[in-house]
C-alpha cells in the first residue's frame, strides 16, 4: 500500500455509494441555537426485545416530522443514532450535538397494544419541559406521533405553519407498522438489512396497495440492493415495478420522480436518471439526495463540470455529507482545477473525521477520505487511511482492484 498511486485511490471515489452520512457539527454551547433539538433513539422495552427496528423507524419518523418545521434545527439521524444502546449523559449529548433540547423516550409493544413514553428536556437548565406516556392500541400510532411533535412545538414555542407534520400516505396501521420496521432496517444499509427492509415494504404494500411512501422506499431499497449487492434481474424488476406504482399513485410528486431515477439507475440508463431527477428537483429543490444522484448520473455521462457543481449542491443541503464533497474533489482533480479540488477536499475530510469519531469502522470514510488527504498533500495520513480501509474490508471490490 505504501506505493499506492493517487489515481488508484481516486478510483475508489466512483464506486456506487449511498447518500451522504449525516452528523451534526460540533460547536460550543455559547453559540447553540435555542430552537434546536436532537431525538435520541427510542429503546425497545418490550419483554421479548423483538421491536428494535420498529423503535428505530418510529424515531426516524419523529425526526422526519420535526425537520419539516421552519426555523427548527434538528440534529441529524446519524448524529442521534450514534448514542443508540449507550448510557447517555444528556448534557454531554447536547454539547456534542450542539442542541438546546433533547427528546428521549421508549417503546413497549405487546400484541396490538403499544406504550410510548416521551420527554422533552431543556439541557441548559436540566428541566423537563414536557413528558407523556401513551398507552394505546397500535391503530393510534399516527395520533401518537402527531401529538408528540405538536407537544414539542408547543413547549418550545415554535409555530407549525400550514404543513402537516407527518405525511403517512396510509390509514392502515398494519401497513404502517411494516413501514416503520422497513425504515429501521434501512438505516444501516447492510446487505441483510436491505433484504429485510424490502421484505417489510412488500408486506406494507400488500396490506395497503395505495401506500405511496412505501412504494417510493421500496423502489429506493430495491435499487440500492441491485447496485450494491446483486446482479439478479429480480431486484431491477422490483425497483422498476415499485417506481411505476408510485408514479401511477402520484404522477407529479417529487418522490415519484426520485423513485423513477433510482429504477433507471439499476439499468445504467443515466440520461433517464438525469431527466427524472431534474424533474424531482424542479418540484422540490431541497431534495438533497436527488442532487447527489443527479451528479452521479451526469458524471457517468461525462458531464464533469455539472456533476462537480451538483455534488457541491448536495453537500450544501446536507451539511453532514462527506461523500459528495469528496466525489466533487476527485472530479475537480481530473479537470486540473487544483484550487477547487483542495477546497472541497478540506470540507470532505473534516466531515469524514467527524464521522469516524462515532463510527470508527466506516470503511467508506477512510477510503474516500484518503483521496481527499492526498489532494491536501497529507500523504502519510492518506496512506494510513487507505491501509485502514483495506484492513476493515479486504474483500471490497475496489480494495481488491487496488
Amino acid at each position: 500500500v505504501l506505493g499506492l498511486p493517487l489515481a488508484a485511490i481516486l478510483a475508489w471515489g466512483f464506486d456506487i455509494t449511498r447518500d451522504g452520512i449525516e452528523r451534526t457539527q460540533d460547536a460550543t454551547p455559547a453559540t447553540r441555537e435555542s430552537l434546536s433539538i436532537a431525538v435520541l433513539p427510542f429503546p425497545d422495552m418490550s419483554a421479548e426485545k423483538d421491536q428494535e427496528h420498529f423503535c428505530d423507524g418510529l424515531t426516524e419518523e419523529l425526526l422526519n416530522a420535526l425537520t419539516r418545521i421552519p426555523k427548527l434545527r434538528v440534529a441529524s439521524r446519524t448524529s442521534s443514532f450514534s448514542f443508540k444502546g449507550k448510557e447517555v449523559n444528556l448534557k454531554e449529548a447536547a454539547d456534542k450535538l450542539n442542541v438546546a433540547h433533547i427528546l428521549e423516550g421508549s417503546v413497549r409493544k405487546s400484541g396490538n397494544r403499544i406504550r410510548v413514553t416521551a420527554q422533552l428536556i431543556e439541557t441548559a437548565s436540566d428541566s423537563h419541559l414536557w413528558s407523556e406516556t401513551y398507552d394505546r392500541e397500535l391503530d393510534d400510532i399516527f395520533a401518537i406521533q402527531d401529538d408528540i411533535a405538536l407537544r414539542i412545538l408547543d413547549a418550545m414555542k415554535v409555530q407549525l405553519g400550514t404543513d402537516k407534520l407527518v405525511h403517512a400516505t396510509t390509514d392502515d396501521p398494519i401497513a404502517y407498522q411494516y413501514f416503520l420496521r422497513a425504515l429501521g432496517y434501512a438505516i444501516s444499509g447492510s446487505k441483510r438489512d436491505l433484504e429485510l427492509s424490502v421484505e417489510m415494504l412488500e408486506k406494507a404494500v400488500s396490506s395497503d396497495s395505495g401506500f405511496l411512501r412505501a412504494w417510493v422506499l421500496l423502489a429506493e431499497q430495491s435499487s440500492l440492493y441491485a447496485m450494491f449487492f446483486s446482479k439478479d434481474e429480480k431486484w431491477t424488476i422490483r425497483a422498476r415495478e415499485a417506481a411505476d406504482k408510485a408514479t401511477k399513485l402520484a404522477p407529479e410528486k417529487a418522490e415519484s420522480y426520485l423513485a423513477r431515477g433510482y429504477a433507471h439507475a439499476t439499468r445504467n440508463e443515466f440520461v433517464e436518471v438525469e431527466r427524472s431527477l431534474l424533474k424531482a428537483l424542479e418540484l422540490d429543490p431541497a431534495l438533497g439526495r436527488a442532487w447527489h444522484h443527479l451528479a452521479r448520473a451526469q458524471q457517468h455521462q461525462g458531464k464533469s463540470h455539472e456533476a462537480a457543481k451538483n455534488f457541491e449542491k448536495a453537500a450544501e443541503f446536507d451539511p453532514d455529507d462527506f461523500v459528495s464533497p469528496l466525489l466533487a474533489a476527485t472530479i475537480y482533480f481530473s479537470l486540473h482545477d487544483q484550487t477547487s479540488s483542495k477546497r472541497v477536499s478540506k470540507i470532505g475530510v473534516e466531515r469524514a473525521e467527524r464521522i469516524l469519531e462515532d463510527y470508527p469502522d466506516n470503511q467508506r470514510a477512510y477510503y474516500l477520505g484518503s483521496a481527499g488527504l492526498l489532494m491536501l498533500d497529507q500523504e502519510q495520513k492518506a496512506i494510513e487511511w487507505a491501509e485502514k480501509a483495506l484492513e476493515l474490508n479486504p474483500n471490497d471490490p475496489a480494495t481488491r482492484y487496488n
